[in-house]
């Protein structure tokens, strides 16, 4: 017997439509971003670029920080997936740390998506990665995710002996958000028709490379301290 698809009802027809038109109001807004920065991008600008009232997109966000806020979130909620999906539990650190360079470079380093979260994040949190203390009333921030999925890789290394056992992993997650964050936004700085996405991604896969190189303890395999090719 032929297995027939349920109608769908009012109420569930209802609520993929305001999912769908969620998703486009976010996509459209990544896409204004990118073409002219975050600054220059309204609430109407956004609102027209979706083919919606004004009225309409204050049902779905509140104001242009909650649109921003929502995709910086699910940016680093996909990327922090991403990683955990590829690390093996029961590899070493060194090896753990590798991957995790590995899949930011393959994630993030040439999809466009980085330029609009590093501007994102300029524009609500231009002190970032300076961070509220560990254990502070407040909601874990996206780059915070992102740090400590870091730190916890780095942990890993110092607890099997892969990496420099006097390493301080959450100083060091701060230092590399620092430094990818001022390489992708010396080029985010740039009009869109001069920005190098493979630029971005040698420059990282280099920073990425000498911190292996730093990290690792003096008996790593040595092999392990170089990253794939793309």
């Amino acid at each position: 017997m032929q297995n027939v698809e349920r109608p769908m009802g009012i109420a569930e027809r209802k609520t993929r439509e305001k999912e769908e038109r969620r998703k486009l109001i976010l996509e459209v807004a990544k896409r204004l971003i990118l073409d002219r920065g975050v600054i220059a991008v309204s609430m109407q600008d956004i609102a027209d670029a979706a083919e919606l009232s004004k009225a309409t997109l204050y049902l779905y966000f509140p104001s242009k920080e909650d649109i921003l806020s929502e995709i910086l979130e699910g940016s680093a909620d996909a990327f922090v997936a991403y990683v955990e999906e590829r690390l093996d539990p029961a590899a070493g650190g060194l090896s753990a740390i590798r991957t995790l360079w590995e899949s930011y470079l393959g994630f993030y380093a040439e999809s466009p998506d980085i330029f609009v979260c590093i501007g994102i994040k300029n524009y609500l949190d231009p002190y970032m990665p300076v961070d509220i203390a560990e254990g502070a009333e407040e909601p874990l921030r996206p780059e915070r995710k992102i740090r400590r999925l870091i730190a916890k890789v780095l942990k890993r290394g110092v607890g099997d002996g892969t990496l420099e056992p006097s390493l301080d992993p959450d100083k060091i997650a701060r230092i590399t958000m620092m430094i990818t964050a001022a390489i992708i936004s010396n080029v985010a700085s740039l009009p869109r028709e001069a920005r190098d996405a493979a630029l971005i991604r040698e420059d990282m896969r280099s920073t990425f490379e000498l911190f292996l190189r730093g990290l690792a303890a003096p008996n790593a395999e040595r092999s392990l301290l170089s990253l794939s090719p793309p």
